[in-house]
């Protein structure tokens, strides 16, 4: 337990929580590109399923973050920064999976040794 206390105190200390405020701004642009083109999706594709919906909205959702690095590649001072494209489509990921589980109305449901998803598709 001590040593557990103790390592818990190092990583607090030292700044290895500390994230660049551009992966950050690179997170919440994507995650509002996905939340957007999730909920479009969900309305217009009725067909989809959610695996397929929020997919479809991730991948749609990271390309604006890519196009920006390839931008970023080809302009002087710049550099393409997979940390930035990292930070895309995480948040691309999140913003999809956000849109799927406020549209669709999804909740989960633990009990014992089960965890479900519930809700309407």
């Amino acid at each position: 337990m001590k040593i557990a206390f103790i390592l818990i105190q190092l990583l607090i200390v030292t700044q290895a929580f500390a994230v660049e405020p551009d992966k950050v701004a690179h997170f919440g642009s994507s995650t509002g590109y996905g939340l957007a083109i999730g909920t479009a999706t969900y309305h217009l594709a009725k067909k989809m399923g959610p695996f397929q919906r929020m997919a479809l909205s991730a991948g749609l959702a990271f390309v604006p973050g890519l196009a920006i690095e390839i931008g970023d590649e080809f302009s002087p001072n710049n550099e393409f920064g997979w940390g930035d494209l990292l930070a895309d489509g995480l948040g691309a990921v999140t913003g999809a999976v956000a849109a799927e589980l406020i549209n669709g109305q999804l909740w989960v449901s633990a009990s014992g040794r089960q965890i479900r998803l519930i809700g309407h598709w």
